[in-house]
C-alpha cells in the first residue's frame, strides 16, 4: 500500500513571518546557529513574538550536526519545557532541532510528563526541504545517522523570501542542486506515485527556468521565491516516495571528506543517472518536460545529463573527488567504510537499480576521477 501525506501548514511570502504575531504561547525555544544570531536574523523572529514571553535561544549549531550537539540541545530543551519550538536555518539547524525534539520527546515520556509543542520551521536556503519532511540526518564520528519519524514533521512551515537575498553565490548552487537532487530521485524512487511525481516534476521544471538567474542575482524577488518553492515542493515529494543511493553516498563522503551535503550530492548526480539504467524512461520523461532533446530513451537520458553537468560548470561545482581535493589515498582506504554507509542507509532501499559492491565500488572510482 502507498501512502501521501500532505503537512505542515506553509505560510509563505514577504509578510510570512507575521504569521508568529498571531501565536499565544509564553515560552519560545529558537534552535539556530551563531550566523543567524550574527547577521540578527534571530531578531527577525524575536520581533514577532508577543512581549511578554520567555525565549531561550540554543545556537550552537555547526554544519553536519553532531550527537554531541543535539545532546547540549535535549539538556536545553528538557529544561526549559517551551511551548512552541522554531528551527531558523539551512538544513543543519532545522535537522539538529528535529534530532533534539525526536530524542527529547522520549525522555519526557520516560519522565511521565506530556510536552505538546508547536513545531514550526523557518529555512533560512532554498535547498533541503527539510522543513516539509519527517527525515534528519545527524552526524556520528565519521558517519551519517538518518532518522526517519513522522514525530519530526513541523506543524507549521514559514517560507520567507528576504532570508535568501544576502546568500553567497556558493550556497545558492549547492542548494539549489539540492533540489534538483531531491526532485530526480523522487521521480525516479520505486516508491513514487503519481501525487510525488507531480511535485517532483514542477520543482524540476522551476530549477531549470529560475536556478541560475537566482545564482547570478539573488536581489531579483521572482526566482528568489520561485527556487523556494520548488524546494519545499521536492521535500514534500521525497518526504512520501523517499531518495536513492545519490543521497546514500552523499551522506557517507559528505561525513568523511567535509563535503556540504548539496555539493557532495552535484558531485554524485551525473554518475548516479549514468548507472540507474531501471529508470532511463523516466529520466527521458524529465528531459522532456524540460524541453530538451527525448526522442528516445536513451537522448533522453544523455541529455538531462549533459544538462546537469553544464548547470554544474556554470556555477563552479566539481566534476570529481578529486577535482574537489580528496586525497586519494584516504579516499580507497574508506571505500570499504563508504560501502557499508550506503548499505545501512534508508535511501538505498528505494533507488531504481540494486548493485553490487563491485558496481558500487566502480561507481566510486568514477565519482573520484570524474571518467
Amino acid at each position: 500500500m502507498k501512502t501521501f501525506g500532505i503537512k505542515p501548514d506553509i505560510k509563505a511570502g514577504e509578510d510570512s513571518l507575521s504569521f508568529l504575531k498571531t501565536l499565544p504561547y509564553k515560552k519560545y525555544f529558537i534552535v539556530t546557529d551563531d550566523m543567524m544570531v550574527q547577521l540578527k536574523l534571530t531578531d527577525k523572529i524575536i520581533e514577532n513574538l508577543n512581549s511578554d514571553c520567555k525565549i531561550k535561544i540554543f545556537s550552537k549549531v555547526e554544519p553536519n550536526p553532531t550527537v554531541d550537539i543535539v545532546q547540549k540541545g535535549i539538556v536545553d530543551f528538557i529544561t526549559f519545557e517551551p511551548e512552541c519550538v522554531i528551527a531558523l536555518g539551512g538544513g543543519s539547524p532545522i535537522d539538529a532541532c528535529k534530532g533534539i525534539l525526536y530524542f527529547g520527546d522520549k525522555i519526557f515520556n520516560l519522565l511521565g510528563k506530556e510536552n505538546k509543542r508547536l513545531f514550526i520551521a523557518i529555512p533560512t536556503t532554498s535547498g533541503t526541504g527539510s522543513e516539509v519532511t519527517s527525515y534528519s540526518v545527524i552526524t556520528n564520528g565519521s558517519s551519517k545517522i538518518a532518522l526517519a519519524d513522522d514525530k519530526m514533521l513541523p506543524n507549521i512551515a514559514i517560507l520567507n523570501p528576504e532570508f535568501m537575498k544576502t546568500l553567497p553565490k556558493k550556497v545558492v548552487a549547492d542548494t539549489g542542486m539540492d533540489v534538483l537532487t531531491h526532485a530526480l530521485e523522487a521521480y525516479v524512487s520505486k516508491n513514487s506515485n503519481p501525487i510525488t511525481d507531480a511535485m517532483a516534476m514542477e520543482a524540476m521544471k522551476i530549477i531549470f527556468e529560475n536556478l541560475f538567474d537566482h545564482y547570478e542575482d539573488r536581489s531579483i524577488l521572482e526566482p528568489r521565491e520561485k527556487v523556494q518553492y520548488a524546494s519545499c515542493m521536492a521535500g514534500a515529494a521525497f518526504n512520501n516516495s523517499s531518495l536513492g543511493i545519490n543521497h546514500s553516498i552523499a551522506h557517507s563522503i559528505g561525513a568523511k571528506f567535509h563535503i556540504p551535503h548539496g555539493r557532495a550530492n552535484a558531485i554524485l548526480l551525473p554518475y548516479i543517472i549514468e548507472v540507474n539504467s531501471n529508470a532511463d524512461i523516466r529520466y527521458a520523461k524529465v528531459a522532456h518536460a524540460l524541453g530538451l532533446p527525448a526522442s528516445s530513451a536513451a537522448e533522453g537520458k544523455c541529455a538531462l545529463k549533459t544538462w546537469i553537468e553544464i548547470m554544474k560548470e556554470k556555477m563552479g561545482i566539481q566534476k570529481s573527488l578529486k577535482e574537489y581535493g580528496v586525497d586519494f589515498e584516504e579516499f580507497r582506504k574508506l571505500i570499504p567504510d563508504i560501502l557499508i554507509d550506503i548499505k545501512k542507509d534508508i535511501c538505498t532501499t528505494y533507488n531504481p537499480n540494486q548493485l553490487s559492491d563491485e558496481e558500487y565500488i566502480r561507481l566510486l572510482l568514477k565519482v573520484y576521477y570524474g571518467e
